[in-house]
């Protein structure tokens, strides 16, 4: 199945207008009649902030602000250790790296304060976020501080070692030989170097100075009230409200119609499915008279549908079934019943005969035999024919004259034989009908979809004329239509719609399937002749 384009759902829009407008005053009514209720506050968040302030241990009290320091601190409190131990307290299960997505850090450099804050969907759940994330960050810092003293101290003594060592080794050398100036001098500085270290070792030993984070205020859940909509006072106002609302859900009912409709409904969703431009329409027009159209001295718009169809067909045909000695056959074909196939084949054939070419119009819809109705005004007369006999029959003895010149009719409904034998049969006759003369064959089909009568005749068409009825025809039926056809043949297939269309009567909405001949054809109907020849 296609997928509907814009154009296709927009018409459905269209086609659906009063779905809409429905929905619109439904929606203004609901909206203008209740009198307003006050709106309510919804929580569905919670905030707990924790906040710390950091201070030193060397002067008890005074505020640290140094920004370096606290950016380090606001790092350490969203990557590295405290996330993953915030993440194992808390049991969380997803990267460490999300939950401290969450956690929200601001510095004060000029209080030294630092606030951890996060947003959570329950009270208990902010509030250990933000303790935890606080306690891990409080105690790492400690721990971190601890361990960079010891590698200092570490690294002090080592330093001392190995400065010793080299005193050592200089003054066994100054030994050997006193009084060099060179050993003296390098002596000298490795010595006041060991004392510059040493007294570095003393100042750690004494005064370890260590940042503090000291709690100020642990977390507590604040609720945070999102404001309710209120519903506006004046009630043309609500209506106005409640009547774009209904409209946009009738737009959205009337595109879901569009989608489940299994019918088609536009000449751009029939192009669509079938794959083809459609080269011709037939107007659906009101209050004309029924029967046969494309009459001489009779000049409509559906009238003149049927004649700018036979110009179609003749270009498109372009005179190659004569070129290649043989009768033109034009197979007309629908999907399913009543899409106006027999009426568009019966008019197309009155319409060649109208331009004075001798044309036969077959019939093959043997299980709704009804075309006999449109070209003689009667039901089909075979004379309790033998079907055994009659392949061998002429072709003229099997002919019916028509209400206008030019026309005549070859049908073997009231043959007693099935169907498809009939259709067969009916094959046989179609390139025999340069015998009679013709100059070309109109022969109206069962429906493509639903018999297998069609499949007999698809093989000697030289054109076939497809017909579609918007608002009639299936889609999935006409999909399945010309499927099957092209794999059948490869000659050309023309698209037919039969569609509303704007006549001299305006708008209409069907015309009739009845086969009622006019009065000023009535005379000829009267006495259908056999043996046309």
């Amino acid at each position: 199945m296609r997928v509907l384009d814009a154009r296709i759902v927009l018409d459905g829009i269209r086609r659906r207008w009063w779905v809409v407008l429905t929905f619109v005053a439904l929606g203004a009514l609901v909206g203008a009649l209740p009198a307003p209720k006050a709106a309510t506050d919804a929580v569905n968040h919670w905030n707990a902030a924790h906040t710390l302030l950091l201070s030193n241990s060397a002067d008890v009290g005074t505020i640290v602000a140094n920004p370096v320091s606290l950016n380090q601190i606001k790092l350490f409190a969203t990557t590295g250790e405290v996330p993953h131990r915030a993440a194992v307290k808390l049991d969380f299960k997803g990267s460490p790296a999300l939950l401290a997505a969450q956690i929200k850090i601001t510095v004060d450099p000029e209080s030294g304060s630092i606030r951890l804050s996060t947003t959570q969907n329950s009270a208990e759940q902010a509030v250990a976020v933000a303790d935890t994330f606080a306690d891990e960050l409080s105690s790492y810092l400690v721990e971190r501080q601890d361990i960079l003293q010891t590698e200092r101290i570490s690294s002090s003594l080592k330093r001392q070692d190995d400065l010793k060592a080299k005193i050592d080794k200089l003054s066994a050398q100054l030994a050997t030989r006193p009084g060099d100036p060179v050993l003296s001098a390098q002596l000298d500085g490795l010595t006041r170097q060991y004392s510059a270290v040493f007294e570095q070792y003393d100042a750690l030993q004494v005064t370890a100075v260590q940042l503090q984070l000291a709690t100020l205020e642990r977390a507590e859940a604040i609720p945070i009230a999102r404001k309710g909509l209120l519903a506006p006072s004046s009630r043309t106002s609500r209506g106005v409200l409640g009547g774009i609302v209904g409209g946009l859900a009738g737009i959205g009912i009337a595109m879901l119609l569009s989608r489940v409709d299994s019918t088609i409904r536009s000449r751009a969703q029939a192009e669509s499915i079938f794959g083809l431009r459609a080269q011709a329409s037939i107007p659906m027009v009101k209050d004309f008279p029924q029967g046969l159209v494309a009459i001489p001295g009779r000049h409509d718009v559906l009238s003149d549908a049927y004649r700018k169809l036979r110009s179609v067909v003749s270009f498109v045909e372009h005179g190659v079934a004569q070129d290649a000695g043989r009768v033109p056959v034009i197979l007309v074909v629908s999907a399913g019943a009543g899409d106006g196939k027999t009426t568009v084949a019966a008019n197309l054939a009155a319409a060649f005969a109208e331009s004075g070419v001798r044309t036969v119009a077959v019939n093959t819809d043997f299980r709704r035999p009804t075309l006999s109705k449109y070209i003689t005004g009667k039901v089909a007369d075979v004379g309790g024919l033998v079907p055994a006999r009659i392949s061998t029959m002429p072709p003229a003895l099997l002919l019916n004259h028509g209400v206008v010149d030019d026309l005549v009719l070859f049908d073997l409904a009231g043959v007693e034989e099935s169907p498809g034998e009939l259709a067969r049969i009916t094959a046989g006759f179609l390139p025999r009908m340069a015998e009679i003369g013709a100059g070309v064959v109109v022969v109206d089909t069962s429906p493509v979809d639903s018999t297998a009568e069609v499949l007999e005749l698809v093989p000697q068409a030289d054109l076939i004329v497809l017909v579609s009825r918007v608002g009639r025809t299936h889609a999935a039926a006409a999909h399945s239509t010309v499927e099957t056809l092209r794999s059948l043949t490869e000659r050309q297939i023309l698209l037919v719609l039969v569609e509303e269309s704007a006549g001299r009567n305006g708008y209409g909405y069907s015309y009739s399937y009845s086969y009622a001949v006019p009065a000023n054809q009535k005379r000829q109907s009267q006495r259908p002749r056999r043996g046309a020849a």
